[in-house]
């Protein structure tokens, strides 16, 4: 990277595009658009705002909601104020959310909500509300402040699943993001491209979208639901014109399958977060002949892609590989010895360079096995522990993982954090969990349980999924519980996760108990279920997500509603009411009452939840 790069922050790079283009459109938010100068403005202001708060060079600032333009405005707020911004996921459950909070030790909350209730124990991070805190900003002074930061202090830090049962915060410096998106030749960034804002602002994916559009002049195009349909989304890409895009892999499928001619305005498709159908490309590449498309790769240790791959015609007929390292990044299969291996040889793949972390917050030791020197350059790499070759041609060849791993919705999971979970459970003597592919790339998680004796399968099964429900997010708790009396093991005394593989594909799950007969309606409905959650019996009143239902697959299930003409309602309705006999009621318009939370689509109620954990703690009369 360039010396003048490497001098670089986040947020010196952004003032300083904002100088050069002013005028230009930073960011389109709900038929709303706001300038490089406004943003710029905004951001110095808040700045001081926070720093009259208690915001100081070196603390961390925790953003607790979804995407809008304020929050664009917090990062960088807070940035300039010299502190660095933990992003966390409003629906994450409570004791999640108590969880990164006690480890991250922020000097304050802030949201765009009014949040009530109580902040984790033993706490006294203030809560401000964003939209309010914006607003009282503007008696600040808007002309820029000093600069705090230097390009290796932490710009942000993002939580991972962790293998200890607790999640773990990746620590990115200002250097990293900037390695991503500037200088970079594996996407087109230019100030004429409109770069759609998808992700979660607390999965690194947001870290293209957000700093790939304003660190280069372009324009940012904030989807505004939390969570898009499909309609929604090519919706938004009408509507805001845009031309690059990222999608996790399960994503980019569900939008070939059902609304491929909606993409026609995308220049560039970025997609990864698992392994993605060379089928898929291969359609959408003869419908959009004018689209690149690239396959991405990285951990989030690596500031979110660590190789590129342009897909090509020759790649559609295998396994499409992951590339090259991009640039200001390298990339290396080693043995165990962290030795380079031969092309063709299996080894663990390392990356290196621009873009590695800090570390993980408040562990060191985790850091420095998972950081080493490489024994050959000396230079610092981050052990992936993915599995990987090289091939001839110099293209890396993703193989999957050599512990528990997985993705699940494009998000990393540890299985032994599940597993952990599990354990804890008063009801479960030990458990193991699995990620088994239902079609087309979908994973889902199936546990295997030895339950202590005496006890009701089916009861175990509801009273466990309802309490990790309360722990983890949605996307991790498992879709199907089996249980076995004991656990296959390999030679060498591990859990034969193979094994456990092929059962869950031999067995059925453990099934709530069934209802009374579904009527017409709900047979439409149910006959969908079925198909994409691929059961046979759909009980009347089970919630979606306790069938092993994922937000992606909820809106699976959505397109085929509305291909099949039985709904026009938005995905948030599914959400609302996740249960065959619920939705089919809300078709036929018939009004609910007397809800209680365990009818609520998971989501939602992890986010009331949470809401009713946090107390609202302004250091001053805020509305």
């Amino acid at each position: 990277m360039s010396r003048q790069l490497r001098s670089v922050t986040v947020h010196g790079a952004f003032s300083w595009q904002a100088w050069a283009t002013p005028s230009a459109t930073a960011i389109l938010d709900r038929g709303t658009a706001f300038t490089y100068e406004d943003m710029d403005r905004r951001s110095n202001k808040l700045a001081r705002y926070l720093q009259s708060r208690g915001v100081h060079g070196g603390s961390r600032v925790a953003l607790v909601d979804d995407r809008s333009v304020n929050m664009i405005i917090a990062m960088l707020a807070v940035l300039k104020a010299g502190a660095c911004f933990v992003p966390l996921d409003p629906a994450s459950p409570c004791a999640r959310l108590e969880s990164m909070l006690r480890d991250a030790a922020p000097v304050l909350v802030l949201g765009r909500v009014a949040l009530a209730g109580e902040l984790p124990p033993g706490r006294s991070e203030p809560f401000l509300n964003l939209d309010a805190a914006v607003a009282c900003a503007e008696l600040q002074a808007d002309h820029p402040l000093p600069e705090r930061s230097r390009p290796e202090d932490p710009a942000y830090v993002m939580y991972t699943s962790g293998s200890t049962g607790q999640p773990k915060g990746v620590v990115v410096p200002h250097r990293a993001i900037v390695r991503l998106v500037s200088d970079q030749t594996y996407a087109r960034f230019a100030p004429d491209e409109v770069f759609l804002h998808l992700a979660p602002l607390a999965f690194d994916a947001s870290t293209f979208e957000i700093w790939g559009a304003l660190l280069n002049g372009a324009s940012l195009a904030v989807v505004p639901q939390p969570q898009p349909s499909v309609d929604e989304i090519v919706d938004a890409i009408a509507r805001f014109g845009a031309t690059t895009a990222w999608f996790t892999a399960g994503l980019f499928h569900l939008l070939v399958d059902h609304r491929l001619e909606g993409l026609r305005p995308l220049r560039q498709i970025l997609a990864g977060g698992d392994v993605i159908s060379p089928a898929h490309v291969r359609r959408a590449r003869a419908a959009l002949p004018h689209c690149r498309f690239i396959n991405g790769y990285g951990p989030t240790e690596n500031t979110t892609f660590s190789c590129c791959h342009d897909i090509r015609p020759e790649d559609e007929d295998g396994p499409l590989p992951v590339g090259r390292a991009i640039t200001h990044s390298t990339a290396t299969v080693r043995d165990e010895a962290l030795r380079p291996v031969a092309d063709g040889e299996v080894g663990q793949l390392c990356v290196g360079g621009e873009g590695l972390a800090i570390g993980y917050l408040n562990d060191p030791a985790l850091t420095a096995s998972r950081f080493v020197a490489a024994p050959d350059t000396g230079a610092r790499i981050y052990l992936t522990g993915d599995q990987a070759r090289r091939r001839p041609d110099g293209t890396i060849e993703f193989l999957g993982r050599m512990d528990g791993q997985v993705k699940i919705d494009g998000k990393r999971v540890e299985l032994s954090e599940i597993e952990i979970a599990l354990r804890a459970e008063p009801g479960v003597v030990d458990a193991a969990v699995v990620a088994c592919e239902v079609h087309r790339g979908v994973r889902q998680l199936v546990a295997f349980l030895i339950a202590r004796p005496g006890l009701d399968a089916g009861a175990l099964h509801v009273a466990l999924s309802g309490r990790l429900r309360e722990q983890l997010p949605g996307y991790m708790v498992p879709s199907a519980f089996h249980f076995v009396s004991v656990l296959p093991l390999t030679p060498n005394g591990k859990i034969d996760r193979r094994a456990l593989d092929r059962l869950a594909r031999d067995r059925q799950p453990v099934e709530p108990r069934k209802g009374p007969p579904l009527d017409e309606g709900e047979e439409e409905v149910a006959r969908i279920w079925s198909a994409v959650l691929k059961r046979d019996f759909i009980p009347r009143d089970a919630n979606f997500f306790d069938l092993g239902g994922t937000s992606l697959l909820l809106m699976e299930v959505h397109a085929r509603l509305k291909a099949a003409d039985l709904t026009d309602a938005p995905l948030l309705a599914l959400f609302a009411h996740p249960t065959i006999a619920r939705f089919a009621r809300h078709l036929r318009g018939e009004a609910e009452e007397g809800l209680t939370s365990a009818c609520r689509a998971p989501a939602e109620d992890a986010r009331r939840a949470a809401l009713q954990r946090m107390k609202t703690r302004s250091l001053e009369q805020i509305p």
